[in-house]
C-alpha cells in the first residue's frame, strides 16, 4: 500500500510539474503576426537568440530583470530562439529552465533565414542578440542588435509604455 501512495504522489508530482514548465513552440510568420496581434495594448520585446552566442547569453540575465520588473505593466517579453541541429530543443529548455524562464518561448521555423530577417526588420543583417520592441499598436518601434543591459533596455521598453 506504501508503495502504490509512494507512486501515486510522485506521479501527481510530475504531471504538475510538467504543466507549470514553459513551453517551446516553433515560429513562423503567422505564429509571430498572431503574438503581435493578440497582445496589442502591450509593449512588445521580442529578443531573437542562441545558446552558443556568448553575447546572448551575457544579457539573458538583463533581460529577465526586465521581465520581472516589468511582469505587472503593459509589457511582454517574448524570446526567439535560432538554435539549431540535432539537439537544439533540449539545450534550449535546459538553458531556459537554468534561467529561470518560466513561459512560453519560441525557435525559429521560417523555411530560409531571409525571410525571418526580412520579416523583423528588412535592415536587420542577422547579428545576434538582436531585440526588437514594437508599441502598443504592433508597430516596430527600436530594433537593438548585438549585447545590451538592464538600462538600455529599460529606457527603450519606457519610452513606449508611456506613449
Amino acid at each position: 500500500m506504501k508503495l502504490i501512495l509512494a507512486l501515486f504522489f510522485t506521479l501527481t508530482f510530475a504531471f504538475q510539474s510538467a504543466a507549470n514548465s514553459q513551453e517551446l513552440i516553433p515560429a513562423d510568420k503567422t505564429t509571430l503576426d498572431k503574438l503581435i496581434s493578440e497582445n496589442k495594448d502591450k509593449v512588445l520585446l521580442f529578443n531573437y537568440w542562441a545558446t552558443w552566442c556568448k553575447p546572448c547569453v551575457d544579457e539573458f540575465p538583463d533581460l529577465m530583470k526586465l521581465h520581472k520588473n516589468y511582469k505587472d505593466k503593459d509589457f511582454k517579453l517574448i524570446f526567439v530562439s535560432l538554435d539549431f541541429g540535432e539537439d537544439f530543443k533540449d539545450e534550449i529548455t535546459t538553458f531556459l529552465k537554468e534561467n529561470g524562464v518560466d513561459f512560453d518561448t519560441y525557435y525559429n521555423n521560417f523555411n530560409k533565414d531571409e525571410e525571418l530577417l526580412n520579416y523583423v526588420d528588412k535592415n536587420w543583417e542577422g547579428g545576434i542578440p538582436g531585440t526588437f520592441i514594437y508599441d502598443k499598436t504592433g508597430k516596430l518601434r527600436k530594433s537593438m542588435v548585438g549585447k545590451h543591459d538592464y538600462d538600455e533596455f529599460k529606457k527603450e521598453v519606457d519610452i513606449y509604455l508611456k506613449n
